[in-house]
């Protein structure tokens, strides 16, 4: 036997023990049995289940114990795996893929071992791996890897839910082939909303014009709040790029059915689709615009009218906004009840421009190191490194009753600025108080309501800010963005709907430190929560550059003071 043939003979050989072993690390590590950066230690009692198969592949050896990580186990697992593609591999490597979409979607060792997994099956060029996938993103059991394990390890057997049929989704819109495009249209319209989000996001050019006519009619009857934001932004993509074959008229009843969900699927949903009638605008929107301006919309959806009672002042100053550069109207902009008065007189006589004149609403007396407050729920996340005890920038900000006094530090600058921006909020509003230094820190679990009481209790709470410790930011904003526990389309999003950072530097502790890593968990946590992330730089020195981008990509203001 030569040696071509005996290397082929040991790695099917292998196969079926390499798809055991990564299915077991992929339940190991779901139910905490291994921290995916812990050593791989010698003693069979101190190692996980997956071991058990692991050590069947003969893909390690002595000098890997105590060297690698299990990490480091699983990624030599998925080498073979690529190299060696099969269809009961690709349903173990599916299970790495769907890794915490069903709990800790935003926890960043398992958005890593989700991209291994992911990555790993789209390299695969073997047919029976896509089919496997296509089957798998249609929601059918495939027994074949069932059929490998033991009866009395039938309690650990392949999870059929939506988190491995949300990887294959994703799989399949990455691939981009047209016999995989009807059952990502059929994804549509599942029974399970994260079924449903996944489509949306994978539906990739080109597009037909029957795709987005179904998109359209999908929106329509379309109420959960994160699917429904999903659906619209793919429309929006579709419009820009359509197919030769559509005609402005087409275009146009699309976006007029798209503007009456206005009002059904949430506020943050209704912000998309502002974007959608700025792009398209006509005249069929502006009454819906001018409902948009009424916060106090009951919905038949109990969770839709929760979460418009939470609505952001930001819709009413956009849709307020719009219907001015709709109509040349000068009525207040906030005022609903002029509004509909104007439109019931002046229908008939407006005529609404092809491209509207982007203009910015302001209006707020509220402002923290001179940047406009407009949320209505705000988190104020402030750095109390040691550094913050400093003395601040030549041109940071006079403070004090008479504003003459220049403060003696960083922190004392960020508390009078904090306690000036608080006095002079609506009654309507609250803030949240949360620092990091070392580690975060929530000093606010309800929020804080303004007023002469809260100011005193404010007041109490910054006396006890002291400067000391590194820099976290890391953990700052997984506090503040209330990232831990939240799973793939999960409708309960921030209860913020602005946040601002302060800080006088890079970070310089914490789990993760570079602005590559940090900017992506923040685009992944803020993609449908919309929070307006502002960004103060109090320091000197480097530090700026990341607080500048999480400001410019998540719709908020840069200053250094």
């Amino acid at each position: 036997m030569g040696q071509q043939t005996r290397r082929v003979a040991a790695a099917a050989a292998a196969q079926p023990h390499v798809a055991e072993a990564i299915q077991a690390w992929a339940d190991d590590f779901s139910r905490g049995r291994l921290g995916a950066r812990g050593l791989l230690r010698r003693g069979f009692g101190l190692q996980p289940r997956y071991m058990t198969h692991a050590r069947k592949t003969r893909l390690l050896r002595k000098e890997d114990y105590e060297r690698l990580t299990h990490l480091d186990v699983l990624q030599k697992l998925m080498f073979f795996a690529e190299s060696n593609p099969s269809p009961a591999v690709a349903e173990a490597v599916l299970s790495i893929a769907a890794i915490g979409l069903e709990g800790s979607f935003l926890d960043r060792t398992a958005f890593e071992i989700r991209e291994l997994g992911h990555w790993t099956l789209a390299r695969m060029k073997n047919q029976g791996v896509w089919f496997q996938l296509l089957r798998a993103a249609a929601g059918e059991r495939v027994p074949v890897f069932d059929e490998l394990r033991k009866k009395k390890e039938a309690d650990e057997a392949v999870s059929i839910g939506p988190a491995r049929r949300v990887a294959a989704l994703r799989l399949l819109g990455q691939r981009g082939l047209p016999v995989f495009r009807s059952t990502l249209e059929a994804a549509l319209v599942d029974t399970d909303p994260r079924v449903r989000l996944a489509a949306a996001e994978s539906i990739r050019r080109p597009w037909r014009e029957p795709t987005i006519r179904r998109v359209g009619l999908v929106l329509q009857r379309e109420r959960h709040p994160v699917v429904s934001q999903a659906l619209v932004r793919l429309l929006f993509k579709m419009l820009k790029y359509p197919p030769k074959t559509m005609t402005p008229a087409t275009r146009e009843s699309i976006v007029r059915a798209a503007s009456t969900q206005l009002g059904k699927a949430g506020w943050r949903t209704d912000m998309d689709l502002l974007d959608l009638v700025e792009a398209y605008p006509q005249k069929s929107a502006i009454p819906r615009l001018i409902e948009a301006l009424d916060l106090t919309i009951n919905n038949p959806d109990a969770l839709i009218s929760a979460v418009n009672k939470r609505a952001s002042p930001l819709l009413r100053q956009r849709a307020g906004a719009l219907l001015r550069a709709m109509t040349g109207s000068l009525v207040p902009i906030e005022d609903a009840q002029a509004w509909r008065e104007f439109w019931a007189k002046e229908q008939n006589n407006i005529v609404v421009p092809r491209h509207l004149a982007k203009k910015d609403p302001n209006g707020t007396r509220t402002q923290f190191f001179g940047v406009p407050v407009t949320g209505t729920s705000i988190a104020f996340l402030i750095d109390t490194s040691g550094s913050m005890d400093s003395p601040p920038a030549k041109n940071g900000p006079i403070t004090g009753l008479r504003r003459t006094r220049m403060a003696r530090t960083r922190l004392e600058a960020a508390k009078e600025q904090l306690v000036l921006a608080t006095q002079v909020m609506a009654p309507e509003s609250q803030y949240y108080l949360l620092t990091f230094a070392d580690n975060a820190r929530t000093w606010t679990r309800t929020p804080i309501r303004p007023g002469r009481n809260s100011t005193r209790l404010l007041t109490g709470l910054l006396s006890r800010l002291n400067a000391r410790g590194g820099t976290n930011l890391y953990a700052g904003l997984i506090a503040a963005l209330e990232t831990e526990g939240r799973s793939y389309g999960d409708d309960a999003l921030p209860k913020i709907d602005e946040l601002f950072i302060l800080s006088d530097g890079d970070p310089t502790t914490g789990e993760v430190r570079d602005t590559d890593s940090i900017c992506e968990l923040v685009q992944q946590a803020n993609n449908y929560a919309k929070i307006r992330i502002n960004a103060v730089f109090t320091g000197t020195g480097k530090g700026a550059a990341l607080l500048r981008r999480l400001a410019d990509e998540n719709g908020g203001v840069f200053v250094q003071r």
